[in-house]
């Protein structure tokens, strides 16, 4: 399935598990196969505008995560195992998602919604949690490339680090939909013994630079803590 539905925005894995199997300001610690690296002044100036796509370095000052942004708590299917926190815009709402029996009992085969978050406006901007069990023994550095090679999206930049102490892969693809045209999404992935928990940002790309402080914010608060 596409990133891109037509109603919305939507992560799926599908065949890729199986291959696979085979108050302050927001600041991230990160090292990447993207990392800084030492070089010349066009090397640096290249990295800068590179990182710039996936801000994750004081993303939003502590006035503007006060007044522009909330903290959601979430306690998916009533589950408190599953209970996150996320702060996105305070002019999103948390949108119901409907979640099966059958999608919970089969969380292996392909990722189960947590929670959506869109703009009350109706703009075609979505951040989405899901996740889906997966071996402990495969990587996350391997289930992202498989998860984007399988479902055709193109790396734009992939990075990866460490966000509020968990470890992660980031990444941002596009995708091109029948209805939006080119679209960008911030992919961040974590994981919790054989739960890896995906963080989608989703937009068209002419709108990417507008979102994606909201993006990087939803990326790195995101909190699986369970209770």
């Amino acid at each position: 399935m596409a990133i891109v539905s037509k109603a919305s925005f939507r992560l799926s894995i599908g065949a890729a598990i199986a291959l696979a199997a085979g108050g302050t300001t927001l600041v991230a610690s990160r090292s990447a196969d993207g990392g800084p690296k030492h070089g010349s002044h066009k090397d640096h100036k290249e990295a800068a505008v590179q990182d710039d796509l996936l801000p994750y370095q004081k993303v939003a000052p502590p006035e503007v995560i006060k007044r522009d942004y909330v903290n959601m708590r979430v306690t998916p299917y009533n589950d408190p195992k599953f209970y996150f926190e996320v702060t996105v815009p305070t002019s999103f709402q948390n949108q119901p998602v409907k979640v099966s029996p059958q999608q919970l009992k089969e969380d292996s085969a392909s990722p189960v919604p947590m929670a959506e978050f869109a703009p009350r406006d109706g703009r075609k901007v979505l951040i989405e949690a899901r996740y889906v069990r997966v071996p402990e023994k495969v990587t996350l550095e391997r289930f992202m490339a498989v998860y984007v090679e399988q479902s055709g999206f193109e790396f734009v930049k992939r990075l990866r680090g460490e966000f509020e102490g968990r470890q992660v892969e980031d990444a941002l693809v596009r995708v091109k939909s029948p209805e939006l045209g080119q679209t960008l999404t911030r992919i961040t992935v974590s994981r919790r013994g054989d739960l890896v928990f995906i963080v989608a940002g989703s937009c068209p790309e002419d709108d990417y630079a507008k979102w994606k402080q909201a993006f990087a914010v939803a990326a790195i608060s995101f909190s699986p803590t369970g209770k």
